[in-house]
């Protein structure tokens, strides 16, 4: 088998410094390196719909959660693991480009909640076939089974995370 960039730099440092246990970026590295491969795509792929990973986030979160008097933005915002300072910005953004709308709280007049327009609908449906398509792109050289020993692999570290 070919040797990638990560091989190639463990290689440099069995070199370099002989002692050194450079092996954690044999995954580590291929991790990250995947990862920001997978996120230029991604990327690619949604400024075909004028938008970022980060609106493409907003908009489908408020599309899976389908609350149809809308999200208030604190819960929008923990949802997609941001500041709500953030959020407000990214919403000012997606309400200007028409894809989400802020209305009156109808169980409290102080609050507010957002919500997908039809265009928004439409464009965060047409986004996330794209994004599951470069999805399936990246994922294209591994076999059903090795995709599903992945999946198990990474659960269990991320999982590990989540509970640090």
């Amino acid at each position: 088998m070919s040797k990638d960039s990560i091989d190639r730099m463990v290689d440099e440092w069995a070199e370099r410094e002989p002692g050194l246990d450079a092996s954690p970026l044999l995954v580590v590295g291929r991790l990250l390196r995947c990862a920001e491969n997978a996120r230029g795509l991604l990327g690619e792929t949604l400024r075909a719909f004028g938008l970022s990973y980060a609106d493409f986030d907003v908009l489908n979160t408020l599309r899976r959660r389908g609350d149809p008097e809308g999200t208030h933005p604190r819960e929008l915002a923990r949802s997609v693991l941001i500041t709500s300072g953030a959020m407000t910005a990214r919403v000012d953004r997606l309400e200007r480009l028409g894809l989400v709308e802020r209305q009156s709280d109808p169980d409290d007049r102080r609050a507010i909640r957002i919500r997908l327009t039809k265009t928004g609908e439409r464009i965060a449906a047409q986004a996330l076939e794209a994004v599951l398509d470069a999805d399936r792109a990246i994922l294209e050289p591994l076999s059903d089974r090795q995709r599903s020993t992945l999946a198990g692999t990474l659960k269990r570290l991320l999982l590990h995370q989540e509970q640090s």
